[in-house]
């Protein structure tokens, strides 16, 4: 049976959900269906295939009714750490990401290139969620942590690294770098970002920066950044952030115009509302959404990507833009975007499934800030690769038109 065969059985169908694909533009009511892992077809009543207990069963087609609830591409985290078992400060990919919506992750420089290997076997290979990664530039990542892995420059090592890169180029989507003194760069000032971006220029790849407490003025590391790459922790409160004697810092707008990529990762010390709500007011909005999910901001006010979202649109970004900052555009950012991140027939069928609502609550951000959040993104379904996750979902033998919500 052939992958693009229009007359082939769906395996399965998301009934009736308000699809919405800022890739794309679509935003209708409609059902989505999904042959062999990918999205085959969008529109109304689809039809599907009764199942038999028969033996053999005949497998038919598993349904999920999406009846009021919002049907998007699969979430991407394009900031989260999950090396587990080599650095203290991860949390395991899989045991957050299907009650998130997240259906990739991009590990911001846990591995280096010496210890990519051990990446790709311990996580990339043993989690269902999709793990992809920025490779740090020093050559242990953060296998070190607490220690700063930048502080030696004969870590910084970037032949090493255009090695790693082209042995796991279907993994690496990215170059990592922390630029926070003395802590992780010691009295190196900005020549890790230096390296990283001859690495980034050598291969076609983003840097993801890391900021706070940068060694030297903000507008130093933005007149260093190309169009797309990265500037993670765009709205911390640390030392030398985003904001200066309640403006923009020199250089804020020309790198936000220009295409550098403003992202979120809240993390555990990473967001600050005044921050937020000065840029914004700017129109400096995110581009990406990420959480910066690790075992620190996991049990913290950051929590998971969901809240981090709501957290958004309290600010007053308006949904659509809020999807795509976790869909369309990370997936562009990371070079993807031909395989997820989109609704689109063809695309891989990672779908999250969410309601926004909710009482209203009170949030913190990472500085003891807190505001009121009058809706709330609520994950309710997610699928990965055309299966549902976080189940347990009926057989597919079982009488068609069972619902699996």
């Amino acid at each position: 049976m052939r992958a693009d065969n229009p007359q082939a059985p769906l395996d399965l169908i998301v009934r009736n959900g308000r699809v919405l694909d800022p890739a794309t533009g679509v935003v209708v009511v409609a059902d989505i269906g999904v042959r062999l892992g990918r999205i085959a077809a969008i529109g109304p009543a689809l039809p599907g295939r009764p199942g038999s207990m028969s033996y053999p069963p005949h497998l038919g087609t598993q349904e999920i009714d999406a009846t009021g609830l919002f049907v998007t591409a699969g979430f991407i985290d394009l900031h989260a750490h999950v090396y587990t078992g080599v650095c203290p400060l991860t949390v395991p990919a899989d045991e957050t990401s299907s009650r998130s919506g997240v259906t990739t992750v991009v590990s911001a420089g846990d591995a280096g290139a010496n210890t990519i290997g051990g990446f790709r076997h311990l996580v990339v290979e043993r989690n269902r969620t999709r793990v992809l990664a920025f490779l740090h530039i020093s050559m242990i990542g953060l296998a070190g942590w607490p220690a700063g892995e930048s502080v030696q420059m004969e870590m910084l090592d970037g032949d090493r690294a255009l090695r790693a890169i082209a042995e796991n180029a279907d993994i690496i989507v990215g170059i990592k770098v922390r630029e926070t003194a003395p802590d992780v760069v010691g009295n190196n000032g900005l020549e890790p970002l230096r390296r990283a971006l001859d690495v980034g220029r050598e291969t076609n790849l983003p840097v993801m920066c890391h900021i706070g407490n940068t060694p030297e003025v903000l507008t130093a590391v933005l007149d260093l950044l190309r169009p797309g790459d990265i500037l993670t922790h765009c709205f911390t409160g640390s030392s030398n952030n985003l904001v200066e004697n309640g403006a923009l810092v020199r250089g804020a707008r020309e790198a936000f115009e220009r295409g550098v990529v403003f992202d979120i990762g809240h993390g555990f010390g990473s967001f600050d509302f005044t921050v937020a709500e000065l840029a914004t007011r700017e129109g400096i909005w995110p581009t990406t959404i990420s959480t910066d999910i690790h075992s620190l901001s996991a049990s913290s006010a950051m929590k998971d990507l969901p809240l981090t979202m709501s957290k958004l649109l309290s600010l007053g970004m308006p949904l659509e833009d809020v999807v795509a900052a976790v869909t369309s555009r990370p997936a562009r950012v990371i070079g993807r975007g031909d395989e997820i991140g989109s609704l689109d027939i063809g695309r891989v069928a990672d779908l999250t499934l969410f309601e926004v609502g909710g009482d209203e609550v009170t949030s913190g951000d990472a500085y003891g800030n807190q505001r009121p959040l009058e809706a709330q993104v609520r994950v309710r379904g997610t699928v990965r690769a055309g299966i549902p996750w976080g189940g347990p979902y009926p057989h597919p033998a079982t009488p068609f038109g069972v619902s699996t919500q």
